[in-house]
This record gives C-alpha cells, sequence and structure tokens, in this order.
C-alpha cells in the first residue's frame, strides 16, 4: 500500500510571448513551484529537466508515463502585465483537475515570485488531497492505500467529537496494519488522543495524555522528517509545559515545509502559545492566503496572535469569522478583548456566552467553583509568558468574571506550620480547607473537588468508583439492560486476557496492537461499571454515568490545580499520587499518614 498522494510531472512552462527574453522567467517559474511542490513528501515531482532529456519516438522516455498527473503552465506578457496560468491534469484520461491564473505587473514580479509558487504548490497539494478524499470516502477501508487513510482519518479529526475521534483510529490502525513503519498514522493517533485530553474526554486524563505522547514520539522516531509529525510532537511538549523541546520541534517542522496549510495552522498556534505573536500571525495569515477555502477554524490561531500582541479590535474581527461555539475558550477570549478595548456590554455578553458553554461541555451543568473557570482556560491554553496569562486574567476581570476569593486571602499562601511538620493533615472546617503537607500549611476556600480529594485520601491503594465520588445512586429501574452472573464472570475474565495483551504488547513496542486492546478493555470496563452498583450488584446501564465521570475527573484536575498554585509541594505529590478515570485511586510512592 502506498503512501504517496501522487505523482505530478511538471512540463517546461510555455511562453506565450512571442518575447525570447520571457524563456528564462518561464523556466526559472516553473522550477520554483517544483521545488516549492518537492517539499510535501507524499508528493512525488517529475522535474522539468526529464522533459528536456526525453527523446522523441524512444520507448521508456515519456516522463509521464508514470505519473497520475500533469501540470502545465505558461508565462504571458502584455504591456506591463505579466499573466501566469497553471492547470493540472489527470495523465490517464486526460481531464483537467485543477487550473488557476495569477495577474502581476512587471515591477512586482520579482517581489511576489515565489509567493505566487509556493500558492501554486500548496494549492496543488490540497487539490490532490480533496480528490482522493472523494475517492477514499466511496471506497471500502479494506481497498485503501496508507495515504488515503490518513486522508479519511484526518478528515474525521476535523469534526472535534470523541466520536469521531475513534473512527479515525480505525482508519490509521489500518494504515499501521499495511505499513508498520508509516509516522503519520501515529501522529494521526496521537491527534485522536490529544483532542481527548486537552477539551474532550476528561475521565480519560491520564490515559490519552500517555497516550498522545507515546504515539507523537514514535511517529518521530520512525520519520522525523515528516513535517506533520514534527508539529504534533511539538504541540504536544507544549501542552506537557516542555517549551523548549515544544519549539524545536515546531520550527523543524516548519522548515521540512514552509508551504503545508495543515502545518502552518498547527505551528502559528504554538508559535502564539510560545509568546512569539508577529512570527504566529505571520503563519496563520500566510495559512488562510494558501488555502483561499481554508476552514473557519483556520482563524483561531490569527485571534490568538493578535491577543498576544494586544491587537483587541483586530481580535475581534477575527473571531468574527469562526463560530464561537467551535471551541469553548474562543467566546473567552472575545470577553477579554472586547473589556480591554473598553466595550464593557459586548465583554459581559460574550463572557455569559463561555460560562453557558462551559457548563454544557465541560463541567455539566453544576455552577463552576470560584477561579475554576481561569483554571480550565489556562489549562486548555499553554502560555510560556507571565505577561499573556495575566492579560487574559486582568480582561476576565474587567468583563466580570467571578474572583477566586483566596487570590486576596493571605491564609492562601502556604506558610510553615507550628505543629509536627511530619503531620498530614486535609481537613474542611467549615467554608475552607486546611491542609498542611511537608511543613507547610494552607487555607483554601471549599471547592467540590476537594471532597473527592479527600475521600482518595483517606482510601490510599484503593480504587474509587467515579460514580462513587458523583454520589450518584445504583439505581435499578426501567428495561435497561443488565448482566448476570454468568455475563459478569466471562466479561471479567476476557478484561483481565485484555489487560495480559497490553502488558506484552507494550513490551514489544507494538503501540498499535497494545491501543486496540486497550479501546477493547475501555469498553468492556465502562459495560461493567455501568452494569454494577457500587456493592457489585447488577444494575441498569445508564446514560448520564458518562457525564458524571467527566464531571469527576475535572472538578479533581482542578482541584489540584488550584493545591498546586497556593502549596507547590502538595500540589506535585498529588499530581504524581492521583489518578483518575472509571476508576480514581491515591497511590503515593511513600506512605502519608493523612489527618481528616
Amino acid at each position: 500500500m502506498s503512501a504517496i498522494a501522487a505523482s505530478i510531472a511538471l512540463a517546461p512552462f510555455e511562453n506565450l510571448s512571442g518575447d525570447p527574453s520571457q524563456d528564462v522567467l518561464a523556466l526559472g517559474f516553473v522550477e520554483d513551484v517544483a521545488s516549492a511542490l518537492s517539499r510535501f513528501g507524499a508528493i512525488e515531482v517529475v522535474y522539468p529537466q526529464a522533459f528536456a532529456a526525453a527523446s522523441p519516438g524512444r520507448s521508456g522516455s515519456d516522463p509521464t508515463a508514470n505519473a497520475s498527473n500533469l501540470l502545465r503552465g505558461s508565462v504571458r506578457r502584455a504591456g506591463d502585465v505579466i499573466r501566469i496560468a497553471v492547470q493540472l491534469l489527470d495523465t490517464h484520461t486526460g481531464r483537467q483537475l485543477w487550473a488557476d491564473r495569477h495577474d502581476v505587473t512587471a515591477g512586482t514580479l520579482f517581489a511576489v515570485q515565489d509567493q505566487i509558487a509556493e500558492q501554486i504548490a500548496s494549492a496543488l497539494k490540497i487539490g490532490v488531497d480533496r480528490s482522493r478524499l472523494r475517492a477514499a470516502q466511496r471506497a471500502p477501508l479494506s481497498s485503501l492505500d496508507t495515504y488515503d487513510c490518513w486522508l479519511r482519518g484526518f478528515e474525521c479529526l476535523k469534526r472535534g467529537t470523541v466520536e469521531a475521534d475513534a473512527e479515525a483510529r480505525t482508519y490509521f490502525e489500518r494504515a499501521l496494519e499495511a505499513d508498520p513503519s508509516y509516522g503519520r498514522a501515529y501522529a494521526g493517533l496521537s491527534l485522536s488522543h490529544f483532542n481527548e485530553w486537552s477539551c474532550q474526554a476528561w475521565q480519560k486524563w491520564d490515559e490519552t495524555e500517555r497516550l498522545a505522547y507515546d504515539h507523537a514520539s514514535r511517529a518521530a522516531a520512525l520519520d522525523d522528517a515528516d513535517p506533520m509529525v514534527q508539529v504534533v510532537l511539538g504541540r504536544i511538549l507544549l501542552y506537557r509545559r516542555r517549551f523548549d523541546e515544544a519549539a524545536f520541534h515546531v520550527d523543524r517542522a516548519l522548515s521540512l515545509n514552509p508551504n503545508d496549510t495543515d502545518v502552518l495552522v498547527h505551528g502559528a498556534l504554538c508559535r502564539a502559545y510560545l509568546g512569539d505573536g508577529e512570527s504566529a500571525l505571520a503563519l496563520g495569515t500566510k495559512a488562510m492566503r494558501l488555502h483561499p477555502g481554508f476552514p473557519p477554524y483556520y482563524t483561531a490561531p490569527v485571534g490568538l496572535a493578535l491577543f498576544v500582541l494586544g491587537r483587541d479590535a483586530e481580535v475581534l474581527a477575527a473571531g468574527s469569522q469562526t463560530p464561537i461555539s467551535t471551541f469553548v475558550d474562543i467566546p473567552a477570549f472575545l470577553a477579554a478583548s472586547c473589556a480591554l478595548a473598553g466595550d464593557l456590554d459586548r465583554a459581559r455578553f460574550y463572557l455569559k456566552e463561555f460560562l453557558s458553554q462551559l457548563g454544557d461541555r465541560i463541567i455539566y451543568g453544576r455552577a463552576p467553583d470560584p477561579g475554576e473557570p481561569l483554571r480550565w482556560l489556562l489549562h486548555v491554553n499553554p502560555f510560556r509568558r507571565a505577561q499573556d496569562i495575566d492579560r487574559l486574567e486582568q480582561g476576565l476581570r474587567l468583563a466580570g468574571l467571578e474572583e477566586d476569593p483566596d487570590e486576596s486571602r493571605p491564609e492562601a499562601v502556604a506558610r510553615p506550620v507550628a505543629q509536627d511538620p511530619n503531620v498530614a493533615r486535609f481537613r474542611r472546617e467549615g467554608a475552607v480547607w486546611s491542609l498542611e503537607f511537608d511543613g507547610l500549611s494552607v487555607q483554601l476556600t471549599h471547592q467540590k473537588g476537594f471532597s473527592d480529594l479527600a475521600r482518595l485520601l483517606d482510601r490510599p491503594g484503593v480504587d474509587v468508583h467515579c460514580l462513587e465520588l458523583a454520589d450518584r445512586p445504583a439505581e435499578t429501574t426501567g428495561t435497561a439492560l443488565q448482566l448476570d452472573e454468568r455475563a459478569r464472570r466471562e466479561i471479567q475474565a476476557r478484561a483481565r486476557e485484555l489487560q495480559h495483551d497490553i502488558d506484552q504488547t507494550e513490551a514489544a513496542h507494538d503501540l498499535a496492537q497494545a491501543e486496540r486492546a486497550r479501546e477493547e478493555l475501555d469498553q468492556i470496563v465502562e459495560l461493567l461499571s455501568g452494569a454494577l452498583g457500587l456493592g457489585g450488584r447488577s444494575r441498569a446501564l445508564g446514560s448520564a454515568a458518562e457525564r458524571a465521570r467527566s464531571a469527576v475527573t475535572w472538578r479533581i484536575r482542578s482541584g489540584v490545580k488550584k493545591i498546586a498554585k497556593a502549596h507547590p509541594q502538595l500540589g506535585r505529590h498529588l499530581e504524581n499520587a492521583v489518578r483518575t478515570g472509571t476508576f480514581c485511586i491515591y497511590q503515593p510512592e511513600r506512605p502519608v499518614e493523612w489527618r481528616f
């Protein structure tokens, strides 16, 4: 199975001017297009020199014989205007697949020649991908080439849902079955888990974060010259706050192919988070220029770059091009920019929209704890510079975002304790929690995640079901499916087999097989956790369980983040010792005697 999207033969461009002096321009321009096109690793380029070397009538000398497409072009000068026209043909049918033309004045040609060549190359790649995707969508999975699998999987990722991410993985795994060394398929797997880790499936936080990183690292090990692989790894490292490493991989991706619009969009977003607003703006603007029919989410990195640069009026213009429901955090940035620009009415409107989306899609209907919306925003937006964080916080405060009362309480700063420094406490005292660890004490305002943490700390090493933390009853009403004892035993036995398979395949570095086993195991755990009551009794499966698990996982994570800001030592301890998922557990490296 092939990982090549197309083989394109570039015929020498014709000089239609009748002026021999334009021959050099025609020759030089097609060379520029060939050079720009060769940056796309999935496209094989037959250079125009092959046409000059071909001998008429000699068998095997036709440069288009093994090419799927032929690019023809022409240069025509009329007065002070030079017209460059190109068309892409199917070599087998002669059908025109794509055409474009550019008119420039002679005086500006050399200033824009490279830009036009880049635009033609990028448009060619987009056109080839679009044509292949249409064909692949009509074909059965078993007949797809590896590159077709990549296209279909990547198209699924753009839908931005957990279901679409799971569908995307079927295509990437199919590509790896055909070619285990296809690094881009691992990059696709990484992106599918990144989508869930960063913003969707909080209940699988630890697992999806690890898988996103593992697959990205595997992709880079297999193919360190693929710009998409490099930019995906850079983005994963950015969210791990490994900023220098992230910048290295993003820079490498952009040097490998500065004309791939998907790479440019990812690169623009990363550069904005790294604090380089000017570069981010240039990359995002270039992506939109090279992709005239760009999807709406292309404007998001441009808006973020403008926010980092403090150009709030332009943030609002960029934001108007992206539906505010595309990403939960878009209305938050619009609220901050409106407030900083002095438009408080619009700021309050966007803030209300942000809090509504946060409630519906992230915390599932409950009222957010004070400070929680900002903590979530800073989690999903990994800014490197403190000044960018401060700017976002200032704008949201002006817009009316409720302040965390602990921000102004002196007790919310960790201080040495007068009591035994070896004693650890996690105790609620009315509206505040008193936390003591490693000789330091802090008092923080109550939030639900602290209650969840206290229940975990009280039972170290014990798996606690998320539904127990969510205080969901084990209802058995209705006619929904229940499991009998035999079915439960069979499913549990299969779960043990799958866990053994995962251990074996991970040890053998067979990540694709391990991923398939892990997904089946996840489905079994979901079935068991839905069909069993908290005491092990069978109960009806409930559709609300998924929402409860997501809500519990996020509020635990939010609580840990708040603790880490006020008491870094305790925050690090909890980050390392607490695991969330269908089952949550507190498993410290060394025993800690907690008092409640």
